[in-house]
């Protein structure tokens, strides 16, 4: 297989792109506005065999549905204004409930509701008529509008014939391409498929977490959930964390954990903290909208070859945050290697690859900041002081947030774990928090010997 470089996307070359969600579109989207401002035309096919319109599984990606505010301010820069019909609640803070208190923060930087959240399909079963737009269809149609086109078919197999990948739908030849593009997440048949092909490419490691749309009527979650995302840290077995994302008329229960179930989202629900939170005389359903998304926790090996590049979650995604803006970050690096610089192996080792290897080390230090932040909510002195701190902070933002800010970048994704690693390196606040732990485990002993 050759390995060519300099040999970027000419004019009239055809683009192949397997999957439609956010990382399909957006290499679509740069692609096709690069290769304008060169002077060239691109013919872009994206194959994507779901709509994003049906209501439930049949037209969702399988995602908690947050766009960080980093994010946000990044697709307007790009001319990609986020409209109020796919913006289902507009989030001002985070609220953290644990089992030695709780605390909302607010970040310093954040200017009004500067996170959204949305639908990646056209919303959970029973959301008919609720004015749903979905996030996925609306960046499609960008793609579209950008000259792309859209063939729902479902491509299941990849040869290379005269140096070219040449794509197949159930034994039928669609046609061959320039580029290929694998767009298509986490799936294991499309993983399995690329790995046929023998260039080196080996899918990310994954994990298995679970996602509920639960109705509760819009009037209750804006008294209840009001404009924040509330994050559990609970210790409840089988459960690491649970995050709830407030979307109209519907809550999206988001868990990480230990390979869960249905069951983990009824035993949460039973939980006393979680239980404080419902309607009167709420019943948990029988029957919910929910789905088991693959999570991308490792990097893809070798994510590029001659004429072929992965973006994604095919590739590499921030670790359990933010997987729209990875797919932001590597279709963008993608498109603008194929169209600068060259569809060559070398190409795209020399100028993309470095972007997939920020993120993976970045995910490095992703790990250890949440190893830290577990064992800060399992050693309860800490956690206690941990807690106050942080409500003193956000009496007053502007004067001192370090730890309110750090908890905020964690969870949000809105700034890489690196900076937020060196940040939480400060002495003075580490000291702090020692400080404030011993006094809070003093506190306990004296006064249980009152």
């Amino acid at each position: 297989m050759k390995s060519a470089k300099n040999s970027p996307l000419k004019d009239g070359a055809r683009v192949a792109i397997i999957g439609g969600g956010p990382a399909g579109s957006f290499f679509s989207i740069f692609a096709s506005k690069l290769a304008k401002d060169l002077g060239r035309r691109l013919d872009i096919t994206i194959y994507e065999r779901k709509t994003f319109v049906n209501q439930g599984a049949a037209g969702c990606n399988m995602c908690a549905g947050v766009v960080s505010e980093s994010l946000v301010q990044l697709l307007a820069l790009e001319g990609i204004n986020l409209p109020p019909s796919v913006v289902q609640s507009g989030i001002e803070s985070y609220h953290f409930h644990t089992q030695n208190g709780n605390v909302r923060i607010k970040s310093s930087r954040l200017q009004q509701r500067g996170i959204a959240t949305i639908y990646r399909g056209g919303g959970p079963k029973g959301s008919i008529e609720k004015g749903i737009q979905s996030f996925d269809d609306f960046l499609l149609h960008k793609a579209v509008e950008c000259g792309a086109k859209v063939e729902h078919i479902i491509v299941d197999e990849i040869r290379m014939e005269r140096d070219k990948p040449v794509l197949y739908s159930r034994g039928k030849m669609l046609h061959d391409c320039d580029l290929l593009v694998g767009a298509s997440g986490v799936k294991a048949s499309t993983g399995e498929m690329y790995e046929k092909l023998g260039t080196g490419y080996k899918a990310p490691s994954i994990i298995k977490a679970m996602q509920s749309e639960i109705e509760m009527g819009n009037n209750w979650i804006s008294s209840q959930f009001a404009h924040s995302i509330h994050i559990f840290l609970l210790h409840i077995p089988r459960i690491k964390f649970v995050s709830i994302i407030p979307k109209g008329d519907f809550i999206t229960i988001s868990i990480l954990g230990k390979e869960p179930d249905a069951g983990c989202t009824k035993v949460f629900l039973s939980h006393p903290e979680m239980r404080k939170m419902l309607p009167p005389g709420f019943k948990i359903p029988e029957k919910f909208c929910h789905c088991f998304p693959k999570i991308n926790v490792g990097a893809a090996r070798k994510p590029f070859a001659h004429r072929l590049v992965f973006v994604g979650d095919a590739s590499s995604a921030r670790l359990y945050k933010d997987g729209i803006g990875s797919s932001y970050i590597t279709s963008k690096a993608a498109a603008h290697t194929a169209l600068l610089y060259g569809i060559g192996e070398e190409d795209f080792k020399e100028h993309y690859l470095p972007a997939c290897e920020t993120l993976n080390r970045d995910n490095l230090f992703g790990q250890f900041l949440f190893h830290v932040n577990d064992l800060i909510s399992t050693i309860s002195p800490l956690s206690r002081g941990y807690f106050k701190i942080i409500q003193q902070e956000q009496k007053n933002l502007q004067k001192d947030a370090h730890y309110s800010d750090i908890l905020w970048d964690m969870f949000t994704g809105s700034r890489f774990y690196k900076n937020i690693f060196i940040r939480a390196l400060n002495p003075l606040p580490i000291i702090r928090l020692l400080l404030a732990g011993s006094a809070s485990s003093l506190r306990k002993v004296f006064f249980s010997h009152q």
